[in-house]
């Protein structure tokens, strides 16, 4: 019976976890504290341990809090579906996106075919009529981010009456964004970098709300030839143009840090006062103590 237990331990990964952590803790902790209360006594050596112990946790929450890469992180920001409309956008619940009118726009293949320098020779004019939308080119990272997004909802929420199960039933056509804080020119120069970073540090404290619109049309259903290569996505020109509205969800990556910085730190302070007051009390009570007089 005992092998078939420790044989049941040594196979399951989360109680070696737990008995891998409990070790750490007697073992490491636990003979720090056993040598302080050797030499301290039983009150004194846990107060100087527990100190230590949330002294350290603060330190590191703070480290994690500051850097918001490592360590004990919160959910990711990232773009999150609020709403879907075709085949229009005048029935839109975004007031922004009632206004935008892409029929100005060249055609996708047109625009997909410019390159960063030449977008950004363009940009201007191409989004003057977009009523404060900025286009979303296939090549920034945020496209990508809001495209897995959009490919998530789909295979999540099927369209049985668009055709649409997922990432491979349509195309993307046009991207956009709009809001967030303050980004920089085209061709910043250092003092337009050094004011745009001084201007989203210190003034604008709050997070405005971002918002990405990708719109999608569905692909027509083709099955590829016996030993031929997949054919190419071609638009279904019958089917309406679907406007994916999607907004920035910043999340709190830097939560967990914080509280354990600021828990910690609460813990640690109080374990302090509470030693500050024990060595009060001690020397007062050896003033108390009198001394022998020489004869």
């Amino acid at each position: 019976m005992t092998l078939h237990t420790l044989a049941g331990i040594a196979w399951d990964p989360q109680i070696r976890g737990f008995l891998a952590f409990a070790v750490g803790v007697l073992v490491l902790m636990g003979s720090v504290y056993l040598l302080l209360v050797t030499n301290l006594g039983v009150r004194l050596g846990f107060l100087l341990a527990a100190a230590a112990i949330f002294g350290w946790l603060t330190i590191m929450g703070g480290i994690w809090w500051t850097y918001g890469t490592i360590g004990m992180l919160g959910r990711a920001n990232s773009w999150q579906v609020t709403e879907i409309v075709y085949p229009g956008l005048e029935e839109a619940s975004l007031e922004e996106a009632r206004g935008l009118d892409t029929s100005s726009l060249p055609p996708h293949e047109e625009l997909t075919e410019l390159t960063e320098e030449e977008l950004g020779a363009q940009r201007a004019e191409l989004e003057a009529p977009l009523d404060g939308w900025r286009i979303l080119p296939e090549s920034d990272a945020s496209f990508g981010e809001a495209k897995a997004a959009v490919d998530e909802w789909f295979v999540e929420h099927p369209d049985t009456s668009l055709g649409v199960k997922g990432a491979d039933d349509y195309l993307p056509i046009y991207s956009f964004e709009t809001g967030g804080k303050s980004r920089l020119p085209e061709d910043p120069s250092r003092i337009d970098r050094l004011t745009t970073k001084l201007k989203t540090t210190f003034l604008e404290l709050t997070h405005p709300p971002h918002y990405a619109l990708i719109q999608v049309q569905p692909v027509v259903e083709q099955k590829a030839a016996p030993g031929a290569p997949p054919p190419r996505p071609v638009v279904d020109e019958s089917k309406p143009v679907v406007s994916v509205i999607m907004e920035r969800d910043l999340g709190d990556v830097r939560f967990p840090g914080a509280m354990l910085c600021l828990s910690s730190g609460i813990m640690f302070a109080a374990l302090c006062v509470q030693l500050h007051r024990r060595d009060a009390r001690v020397a007062q009570v050896r003033a108390l103590v009198p001394t022998t007089a020489e004869t």
